[in-house]
This record gives structure tokens, C-alpha cells and sequence, in this order.
């Protein structure tokens, strides 16, 4: 316990004020008020407006306050607000080698992809909780003071057929299997990909112009980094 830490003196006379020095050690670390001092170690008072020299340190309480610490997490679109425990950690504010544990859940003020951010009023505790971990970690000892969670889009996957043309162009029309939507949500899809191959077989598509687009789903939910994209070319039948 620094002597920075004591800001309040009882008996000064007057109106006086004094500071302290030094730093000693308290019965406890964890969160209480009016915790005694075990040892006062080279506590000492200073002079303020008061001659400390016309003063004795008789004793010393500390209060203990919780430490705040700030969560973040993310999860991938699912359509709904809900972030559970599992998707977020204590990202700051733990002392030294301590952890903390999560339960609970938080909800977002939206369900589309985006950040958000508690104390912008953009997440909801709901029921997030600390929980003690290991090394000494104690959640009575903490408490959240902020949050941070993007939900990031989820990728699509496009597969499809068309017959030989001659052509390695993957144009929206034949790539009619839309995989990786949320629930019944729909989106339309445009533009033109390559493959690099002209010739029959199974060949992986480059996007290109390939772009999602709304349906009854919102397409910048999605994106198509990340998916598995495919055309069948078929023999053209003479």
C-alpha cells in the first residue's frame, strides 16, 4: 500500500492537510473496506498545508477497490445477437500472472456483422459474469468495465454447371448453389469468375466479379473469402 494510495486523515486541525510517504503492507490484497495495516513499513506523513512534525501516524485502514478489465471476442454471423462466454476472454486489466474465467452471455444491439462496443451502449451484459481462475484469481477482486465484439462474416460457397463453351469464364447464372446461409436467408449472386481450365472436369473458380447480393438476407453478412467455389463443365452434346 503506497502512501499515495491514503488521501484521507482524520484529526488535522484546522483545515490543515498533509500527504504521506513511503509504503507498508496490508493484512489482505483482496477487495475489502477498512482493510489494518499489518506493517506500516517506512509509511511516513509529509507536510502539506500542516507541519507534519506536529503529527504521529497513530494508525492506518486501506480500502480495496475492484480492478476493472475490459472483454473482446468475436463469433461468425449466426443471425442472432447472442455471444456466449465461450466466444470472449478478459482481454485487459488482470494483475500480473492472475486469469479469470467467463460465464454468461452478452447481446449485441444488432445481429449483422460489425463491431460493437459496451460502452458505446451497443452490448447488453445480460448475464456475463467473472468467474475465479487460476494463479490467484479472484472475480470478487475484478469487475467489467467494457466489452468489444465483432461478429465477422460468414463465408459463402458457390458450386454449378454449364456445358464446354470454349470459354474459362464462371458467370453468376451457372453457379446456382449457394452454400453456407444462415437459417432460410437468400442471396443473389452477379458478375463473372474464371476458371483455369476451358476443358470438361470439375474446376475451382476464381472470383473475379463474382459479387453476393441482398436476398432475404443481408449480403454484407457474407463474403466469399474463405469459401470452396466450383464449376462442373459438362461435354456439350453434337
Amino acid at each position: 500500500a503506497a502512501g499515495s494510495d491514503f488521501s484521507s486523515f482524520d484529526a488535522l486541525q484546522g483545515g490543515e492537510t498533509l500527504s504521506m510517504s513511503g509504503s507498508g503492507t496490508a493484512s489482505s490484497k483482496d477487495v475489502a473496506n477498512s482493510i489494518t495495516m499489518s506493517n506500516n513499513g517506512n509509511l511516513a506523513l509529509v507536510d502539506g498545508t500542516g507541519l507534519a512534525s506536529n503529527y504521529s501516524l497513530n494508525s492506518t485502514v486501506i480500502n480495496i477497490t475492484q480492478a476493472p478489465v475490459t472483454l473482446s471476442g468475436s463469433k461468425t454471423y449466426d443471425s442472432t445477437t447472442t455471444v456466449s462466454s465461450s466466444n470472449l476472454t478478459v482481454a485487459s486489466g488482470l494483475i500480473g500472472s492472475e486469469t479469470l474465467g467467463l460465464t454468461g452471455d452478452v447481446d449485441t444491439n444488432s445481429a449483422n456483422a460489425g463491431t460493437y462496443v459496451a460502452s458505446s451502449g451497443q452490448i447488453t451484459p445480460t448475464s456475463i459474469a467473472l468467474a475465479d481462475g487460476s494463479n490467484g484469481g479472484l472475480a470478487a477482486n475484478y469487475a467489467i468495465s467494457d466489452a468489444t465484439v465483432t461478429i465477422n462474416q460468414k463465408a459463402i460457397s458457390l458450386s454449378g454447371t454449364r456445358l464446354y463453351d470454349a470459354t474459362t469464364d464462371a458467370v453468376a447464372s451457372d453457379l446456382t448453389t449457394i452454400s453456407g446461409r444462415v437459417g432460410a436467408e437468400t442471396l443473389t449472386l452477379s458478375g463473372t469468375g474464371s476458371v483455369a481450365d476451358a476443358n470438361v472436369g470439375v474446376e475451382t473458380v476464381t472470383v473475379g466479379s463474382l459479387a453476393l447480393g441482398d436476398g432475404t438476407g443481408l449480403a454484407a453478412n457474407y463474403t466469399l473469402s474463405g469459401g470452396t467455389h466450383q464449376l462442373t463443365i459438362n461435354q456439350r452434346p453434337l
